[in-house]
This record gives C-alpha cells, sequence and structure tokens, in this order.
C-alpha cells in the first residue's frame, strides 16, 4: 500500500524537479541586467558564451538563484519537522525565535571577529547553532504548561525570546557599527553575497538533513499522533524529540548565518503541503525540499526585480506572504 501510495506521488514529483530546473534558468536570465537565455544554457553546459555574460550567471546569478533553493528547502523541511515533533502548526523557525537567536550568534561573532581581528573558535555558524539551540530551549521553557504546549503560550514564548535577542542585535548594531555598517540588509534576509563556497555548504547541510528525517520518517509518523502512541510503539520520545529538534535548529541556523533573518518559510510551506496531501512525514517532507526551494527562489527573484535597481530584503518578501497565512493558521488552530 505504502509503495502504491509513493508510486503514486512521482508525476507530481518529476513534475516539480522540471520546475525547478526550468525557474532556474529563468531566474537566472531575468534581472536589473536581462541575459539571453542561449547564454544561460550555454553556461549551464560549460560551453563558451559572452564572457561578460558568463560571469555574470556563473558567479553572480546562480550562486544566487541556487543558494536560494537550498535555504528555502532547509528552513521548509526544519518547519515540517518541528509541526510535527512538537505537535503544533505554528511551530515555525521564525515565530519560536530560533532565527533571531542565531542571528544574535552572528552578530555577536562578526562583532567579535572585527574588534579583535582574528576568528574565534566556533566561527560563525558555531556561534548561531549555539544562540538557536539556547533560544529553543528559552522558548519551550517558558511555553509549556505541565506537560501541555499550548498555542498561544507557545507563539508569546516565541515573540518574548525573539524580542530579546533583536534587542541585544540591535545594542550590537549600534555599539559597534562601525565593524557592521552593511549588518542590517543582512539582518533582515539577503541572498546578494551568497558564493559558491557558500552554496557547497548549504547543500551539504540540506542533504544531512534530509538524509536525517528520512532515516525517521516512520518515528516521525507515529510521534506526530501523540507521544502516548509513540511510547506504545516503543520510541522514546522525548529523546527523539530533543535529537530533531538540534538537528534542525543546527540546519536553520547554518541558513541564518548564510542569508540572515528568513521569516515564515516554514510556516507556509509545511501547513499549505499538509492540507494538500496529508501528514505523512516522507511525502511532506520531500514536497517541502522541493516546494520551499521553489518558494524561496521566487521570493529572492521577486526582491531583487520588484523596484531595480534597489534591492528588497528577501525576508520582506516572505513575511508579506506568510503574515496573513500566519493568522490564518492561529485562527484556525483557536477553533479546533
Amino acid at each position: 500500500m505504502k509503495k502504491k501510495s509513493m508510486q503514486g506521488e512521482l508525476p507530481l514529483a518529476l513534475f516539480l524537479v522540471f520546475l525547478s530546473f526550468i525557474l532556474l534558468i529563468v531566474f537566472t536570465a531575468n534581472g536589473s541586467v536581462k541575459v539571453p537565455f542561449k547564454e544561460v544554457c550555454l553556461s549551464l553546459i560549460g560551453k563558451q558564451s559572452n564572457q561578460v555574460y558568463k560571469n555574470l550567471i556563473i558567479n553572480v546569478r546562480m550562486p544566487r538563484v541556487v543558494g536560494s533553493f537550498l535555504i528555502g528547502s532547509i528552513l521548509a523541511i526544519c518547519g515540517n519537522v518541528l509541526q510535527l515533533v512538537i505537535q503544533n502548526p505554528l511551530a515555525d523557525p521564525y515565530i519560536l525565535g530560533i532565527s533571531s537567536g542565531a542571528s544574535f550568534g552572528a552578530v555577536l561573532y562578526t562583532a567579535l571577529s572585527s574588534i579583535y581581528g582574528f576568528s574565534l573558535f566556533m566561527g560563525l555558524e558555531g556561534f548561531s547553532f549555539f544562540f538557536g539551540i539556547l533560544t529553543i530551549l528559552l522558548v519551550l521553557l517558558l511555553a509549556r504548561q505541565g506537560k501541555k504546549l499550548p498555542v498561544l503560550s507557545l507563539v508569546l514564548s516565541g515573540v518574548i525570546v525573539s524580542f530579546l535577542f533583536n534587542s541585544f542585535t540591535t545594542l550590537f548594531t549600534v555599539m559597534y557599527w562601525r565593524n557592521l555598517i552593511h549588518i542590517n540588509i543582512w539582518l533582515m534576509g539577503s541572498t546578494a553575497d551568497l558564493i559558491w563556497n557558500d552554496v557547497l555548504k548549504l547543500f551539504l547541510v540540506l542533504i544531512f538533513q534530509f538524509f536525517i528525517v528520512l532515516l525517521f520518517s516512520k518515528q516521525l509518523n507515529v510521534l506526530s499522533m501523540g507521544d502516548e502512541m509513540a511510547v506504545f510503539s516503543g520510541i522514546n520520545p522525548d529523546r527523539l524529540k530533543i535529537f530533531l529538534i538540534i538537528i534542525n535548529v543546527f540546519a536553520v541556523s547554518f541558513t541564518v548565518s548564510q542569508a540572515g533573518i528568513i521569516g515564515f518559510v516554514g510556516l507556509i510551506i509545511p501547513h499549505i503541503i499538509r492540507m494538500i496531501k496529508g501528514p505523512h512525514s516522507l511525502i511532506s517532507n520531500f514536497y517541502s525540499l522541493f516546494i520551499g526551494g521553489i518558494f524561496m527562489m521566487t521570493a529572492d527573484f521577486i526582491s531583487r526585480t520588484l523596484f531595480a535597481p534597489t534591492e528588497l530584503p528577501i525576508g520582506v518578501v516572505t513575511s508579506i506572504v506568510g503574515a496573513p497565512i500566519f493568522i490564518y493558521v492561529m485562527r484556525r488552530k483557536e477553533k479546533l
């Protein structure tokens, strides 16, 4: 039965792969400077083309477009896993404050390394991860009421902790503004500075994250039915939750260290997928990978072309789309 259901997903899966590739070409070709599609295709297959176009495609546009896809995939999968683990449709890296904590870690590292003139042992990603973990621990600690995790309590705790870390971030950017002069655009989400080395790192993080959720897809399905069902099935729910939260906080913290705070992707995509396809972990995570990536590529394209040559922070675009959906999900949850 399971095999048949997975085979039934093949046409849509192939369509999403094809659509991702087409959008990669379209978004690479278009921007403040338009590039002929022929030049993009020639660059993709490694043939010699116009050198100016080639440099624009290979070194500027493509790392950004591919990087946006990978970031969207990571954030969407993380949102999906957090919603299954915490058993709450409002669980999202942005709403839970993970992004704010991770961004403070990145700002703190940037400030300290600029002041002292050398790289600190944990690195940029390490600082982001540490404060991302600290954030989710604080949120869950504040939100939990006995064995329950109420929706309103979770959201309010996320808002409180986000404000706390955002205040620390603002404090550091004011105190050390000479060292952090370019940080404000990055804090609102930007993929403008991504290079191929960053893209490779993001790809490895996505592979690692997806491998883990694939490995534990059966356990995630059981866990989404409640802790009692998990215990009955021989699963230690607390241990599994902690492990999966750590893995996904690591993945989100890494994206924040590369592209700043990008909100609501982890809320929008999993919710839409579950409305259409149901809560099955393997299927929802697979579609999160592609639809999250497509969504982020599109948001990045809008951010750099809507008011070209002026560029919007990508977080502004995702928030404009995500905020109404967040309100809808919250109202719907209150009625249940």
